[in-house]
């Protein structure tokens, strides 16, 4: 079973990697416009943090601490971006967010390990409630930003 967590994690470091480079390389975003308009990257970068300390430690504690953020904006983004042209490229890494959730489940099932689910997803919504509030806030007042960077201005 860590065969596949360790699978989808790399599949997880290389989506993460394609999408910060395409956000600070391409786009030249600034630091917090990553961290906000890209709200994936922040998230994946804590469940692989986590995953590594899993495999080091065997605790999955902070693995945990990632699933919420990743279930709101990657299974989240499955619902709320479309399903067409270049969007499937981030419908893809919601995917393997979402697989890597589905993991963490089934290995907290198998060796019923519920103390550190539960105080990992205690924790992540102690931390990530304030995260998603400030990005939420952030990107509804920045639509502007967001539309440009989103590439989702319709050409005049």
């Amino acid at each position: 079973m860590d065969k596949i967590g360790i699978m989808l994690a790399i599949l997880l470091l290389l989506v993460t990697i394609q999408n910060t480079f395409l956000f600070l390389g391409v786009l030249k975003v600034k630091i917090i416009e990553w961290i906000v308009f890209n709200a994936c990257a922040p998230s994946n970068i804590t469940f692989l943090i986590g995953f590594i300390l899993y495999l080091l430690f065997k605790d999955r504690t902070v693995l945990h601490i990632a699933i919420l953020p990743m279930f709101f904006f990657g299974v989240g983004g499955l619902i709320v971006f479309p399903w067409s042209g270049m969007n499937i490229i981030p419908q893809i890494a919601h995917i393997i967010m979402a697989l890597n959730i589905g993991w963490t489940i089934s290995v907290t099932i198998r060796t019923n390990d519920y103390k550190a689910s539960t105080v990992g997803l205690l924790l992540g919504i102690a931390i990530f409630s304030f995260f998603i509030g400030f990005q939420q806030n952030y990107v509804a007042s920045h639509p502007e930003e967001f539309k440009k960077i989103m590439q989702m201005e319709k050409p005049k």
